[in-house]
């Protein structure tokens, strides 16, 4: 049987289930962490800088607004990996996990153990660059 033709096993989709699922739990808990820095400390108010200096409040200021806005940006690409990683997860559901959507070559395991979203083989994706 070609690698077109043959199917995952069970025991595979299972084996790549609770892969996506570890870096699913992973990804929330990045989630949850950058949301905390994302979301203003009510503690840290305006009034609570009238004691430093001038300088130092902006410095304060803008380096605690260029860090929630790294934040907002790694959050933003947490969540979308967090949609490739359910896709993954909908794919196994439906049996159509581990296949190139291009060419319909099985993608091999070591690359969907590294990368468990793909939806490519390496031929494939080298290709779409």
């Amino acid at each position: 049987m070609s690698e077109k033709k043959k199917r995952l096993s069970k025991e595979e989709l299972e084996y790549f289930k609770k892969i996506i699922l570890k870096k699913r739990e992973e990804v929330i808990n990045n989630i949850r962490k950058l949301e905390e820095i994302t979301i203003s400390d009510p503690s840290r108010e305006e009034g609570t800088y009238f004691d430093s200096t001038y300088a130092y409040h902006m410095a304060d200021v803008g380096t605690d607004a260029q860090e929630r806005e790294k934040a907002f940006l790694w959050l933003s690409r947490e969540n979308k990996f967090l949609k490739h990683l359910d896709a993954a997860l909908q794919r196994i559901e439906t049996g159509e996990y581990g296949y190139c959507i291009e060419c319909g070559e099985r993608i091999p395991k070591e690359r969907l153990e590294e990368v468990p979203h793909t939806q490519h083989c390496v031929k494939c994706k080298n290709k779409s660059r």
